[in-house]
């Protein structure tokens, strides 16, 4: 067995992420994690993947390109990096939220000083006009910080680089983010 991600994105409608998963199990691939999300209409899953070492990553992209035929899905496949590619180093979950007049460039600013400190985004949502924020965006972000970044530091220099775009920056740790929300 071998691991591959698998890529699907298209117009949203029911029955995606079921038609994906039988043509995944038609091919005797296993499901070992999955995420998918709709932005403005617009699916995106990922499939991670076990893959017999009998069928190749061409039998099994033909596979999905003849399964996903007719639809306006479109697929991709890689194959997963080996773990120690990228190695990410002691850290502790936070949550940063920004929010401000929607403008280009805002996740750019915010991402950018993340970079800077090494932090790693392992989930992020962005929101534009809301019901509960008309006129602003939010975005929301879910980060691992490095245990050796002085926090201090990294918040000035968000809330630097913020002032320059017109948002205000909120960091959290992620447990008190997720005890206060359940209040």
């Amino acid at each position: 067995m071998y691991t591959m991600a698998v890529t699907v994105l298209g117009s949203d409608r029911p029955g995606i992420v079921c038609r994906v998963a039988r043509l995944l199990a038609d091919q005797s691939c296993n499901i070992e994690g999955a995420s998918q999300t709709v932005l403005q209409n617009e699916f995106s899953g990922i499939f991670i993947v076990s893959v017999p070492d009998s069928l190749s990553p061409r039998q099994l992209d033909e596979a999905l390109g003849q399964g996903l035929q007719g639809t306006d899905l479109f697929h991709f496949i890689k194959p997963v990096q080996d773990k120690t590619v990228w190695t990410s180093p002691e850290s502790e979950p936070f949550v940063v939220i920004a929010i401000g007049p929607d403008r280009v460039g805002l996740i750019a600013a915010v991402t950018c000083v993340m970079t800077e400190f090494e932090v790693n985004i392992t989930n992020l949502q962005f929101v534009s006009h809301s019901d509960a924020f008309h006129d602003q965006a939010v975005t929301i972000y879910q980060v691992d910080i490095p245990v050796r970044v002085r926090l201090s530091e990294l918040v000035a220099a968000l809330n630097e680089e913020a002032a320059k775009v017109g948002l205000e920056i909120n960091v959290q740790h992620k447990q008190i983010f997720e005890d206060i929300c359940r209040l």
